[in-house]
């Protein structure tokens, strides 16, 4: 009796392993996609801060050429059509 009893009982854990290991390896499926979503994300913040890098260089340039024009330093041709 008490053989058929651990016999029963050894099962009982087996089957709870097996139980516990596709539980496991499902929540592990779902963690890959969420670190699949996680990438995606992480690539597109990357590629809007290259983005604003980029602007940010454009707007300096723009205010070093604005600031050149002010001084006189450019190609500033005023053309009048005085009809009068």
């Amino acid at each position: 009796m008490q053989t058929a009893l651990f016999l029963l009982g050894g099962y009982a854990m087996v089957l709870r392993n097996d139980w516990s290991t596709k539980d496991l390896k499902e929540d592990l499926k779902l963690m890959e996609g969420d670190l699949k979503k996680l990438a995606q994300v992480i690539t597109q913040i990357a590629v809007q801060d290259i983005r604003i890098d980029n602007l940010t260089s454009l707007m300096v340039n723009l205010q070093h050429e604005l600031s050149d024009l002010r001084r006189g330093d450019g190609w500033i041709e005023r053309i009048r059509n005085d009809k009068g």
